[in-house]
């Protein structure tokens, strides 16, 4: 049993085990398709709809993209089941609206969607359901917001790195820029939490690093009183008071520069972010399928039969 070739395993598992073939035959597997034109020839050609479980759709759904191999895959999934409804091979507005225009009255169940900020998706949702509302995902913009803090770090690495002398020879000035090298090098993640999660030896590491560098520190705490902001719990607070506090937060980010660029991210999609408040809806379910697809990718050692890999995805994950 165990000389067994992988690729023999695999050729009973798709060729006799598996409801792969029948289901072809059957038009099981992926009955639905959309219309595409190629752009060099005009040509029409169909593109199959992997996932379509209508049984999937509920009240509060999650769209997000995955790559697959070399090209991306749009999924819809149920926030609170984590199951697919819909996934296609495609992250062209156009292309995707289609594939979901397929559920017609039944997307009107929807109530609630999260998703990036990612424009194709939100003029989806915007001519589909536009009823539904758009929630931003909370990682992504908390990214956004660290990577501020990450930029403030990085350009006081640049600073003190050309500070030192060229050539192997170092003078104890240089000594003592390498030793604060290596203590903004340690901190790279932990500016990304919050102090409670630092152990004693981070907290004296960070504490240092904040003596010395006063801008990090402030782009850390302007970093967590938006966190601090974005806490669910502030949900029992009127949108008003939620929207004046975040006005607030826009003045004390001002002060840095490193927060330009994500003022202005904020302010382009506040009302979606601010729905937040409502629903409490994140991408998390989203993104945690994301990870098992990809373990389920690595498992299969990629996907050189990509149909049977996609056939195996969609009944696993749906």
């Amino acid at each position: 049993m165990f000389d067994i070739k992988p690729q023999t395993l695999q050729y009973w598992y798709k060729n006799f085990l598996s409801d792969y073939f029948p289901d072809i035959e059957s038009n099981r597997w992926h009955p639905q398709k959309i219309e595409t034109v190629d752009k060099a020839t005009g040509e029409i050609k169909e593109k199959p709809v992997y996932v379509f479980k209508k049984e999937n759709l509920g009240e509060h759904m999650c769209i997000d993209d995955k790559a697959i191999g070399h090209t991306g895959f749009s999924i819809l999934s149920n926030n609170k089941t984590g199951k697919i409804a819909l996934m296609i091979e495609s992250a062209n507005s156009k292309e995707v609206e289609q594939a979901m225009s397929l559920f017609g009255k039944e997307l009107w169940r929807i109530k609630s969607i999260s998703m990036d900020m990612s424009p194709t998706y939100a003029l989806v949702c915007n001519n589909l359901i536009p009823r539904a509302t758009q929630v931003i995902d909370k990682f992504h913009v908390m990214k956004y917001v660290y990577d501020a803090v990450g930029n403030a770090r990085i350009r006081i690495n640049k600073e003190l790195t050309a500070t030192l002398t060229k050539g192997k020879k170092k003078t104890e000035q240089d000594k003592e820029t390498l030793s604060e090298l290596e203590l903004l090098r340690r901190i790279n993640h932990a500016i990304t939490q919050s102090p409670d999660k630092w152990n004693e030896e981070m907290t004296e590491t960070i504490n240092r690093v904040f003596e010395k560098h006063d801008e990090l520190k402030k782009a850390y705490q302007i970093s967590q009183d938006f966190k601090n902001w974005y806490d669910y719990r502030n949900h029992s607070k009127s949108t008003i008071q939620i929207t004046k506090c975040l006005y607030q937060w826009y003045e004390q980010a001002r002060q840095l520069k490193v927060f330009e660029s994500v003022i202005k991210m904020i302010r382009k999609h506040e009302d979606e972010i601010i729905n937040f408040f409502q629903h409490g809806m994140t991408n998390a379910k989203a993104e945690r399928l994301n990870g098992k697809i990809q373990r389920f990718l690595s498992g299969n050692y990629g996907i050189k039969d990509k149909d049977f890999f996609l056939y195996r995805t969609a009944n696993y994950f749906s």
